[in-house]
């Protein structure tokens, strides 16, 4: 398993303390990611999908037990309050159970968390993605989309792709972008760019539900042109909203 995974390193993290809770999994950003989707209460149910997927047996059940799941059962009985609040307490109690030393236990959760791991959604993103279009006339001309990763406190180009446009047809005055729904990102940075009269009299950043609510949504905010382009950057961008730039 890649250590620097951060899906596997959230993963890991959710057995300790307390363990896996609604709360501490919407905190989670990597791994809601991976579940494909942005609601806690539907990635918890999906995760507890992904773990019975995982079949019976004594070492899926060390896993579900440092996840803190389904204790009475596991124990045969009541957990404690320190077994309900600290990962080794489970583990120990558990290992009463079936004869095993907390050292195994440990070792059987870490094989069936890669298991789980592996299950999952692995395409993830949750750094800043950049979207550009150029436009000339009532056309647009292509579009190219950009991938940033944080590094030591910096932005590096993750990678980048480019679309043409393959027909000469006037295009729609607006630039939508949804995301897939495996990814998470920090930031969506939106820009247009006019390469020729006619140049819009107006240009808006959107932000809506649905493609039908793209041209008349509430939410809309005014841009101003820098240096020949109208950008926008949206911060922490949901996966269940489209966001636009609409020109006029």
């Amino acid at each position: 398993m890649d250590t620097d995974d951060p899906v596997w390193q959230q993963l890991r993290k959710l057995r300790e303390g307390p363990g896996l809770t609604r709360a501490r999994l919407d905190a989670s950003g990597a791994v809601m990611s991976a579940l494909g989707t942005s609601d806690p209460q539907e990635a918890y149910e999906r995760l507890r999908a992904a773990l019975a997927a995982l079949g019976p047996g004594e070492r899926a059940t060390a896993l579900a037990v440092d996840f803190g799941l389904d204790l009475a059962q596991h124990l045969g009985r009541q957990p404690t309050g320190p077994e309900t609040d600290w990962l080794m307490e489970r583990r120990t109690g558990y290992g009463r159970v079936i004869g095993r030393t907390v050292k195994t236990l440990s070792r059987w959760s870490d094989e069936k968390l890669a298991e789980l791991r592996a299950s999952l959604i692995t395409d993830y993103f949750a750094g800043h993605l950049v979207v550009m279009a150029a436009v000339r006339g009532d056309r647009i001309l292509g579009c190219t989309l950009s991938r940033f990763t944080a590094v030591d406190g910096g932005n590096q180009v993750g990678d980048s792709q480019h679309l043409d446009n393959p027909t000469s047809e006037p295009s729609p005055p607006c630039l939508v972008y949804g995301f897939p729904r495996d990814w998470r990102p920090s930031a969506l940075t939106m820009g247009v760019s006019f390469l020729e009269h006619p140049y819009p009299t107006a240009v808006w950043a959107v932000v809506a539900d649905s493609f039908f609510e793209v041209a008349f949504a509430r939410e809309r905010y005014p841009l101003r042109p820098h240096e020949g382009a109208y950008i926008c950057r949206f911060r922490d961008p949901r996966r269940d909203r489209l966001y636009a730039l609409w020109w006029r």
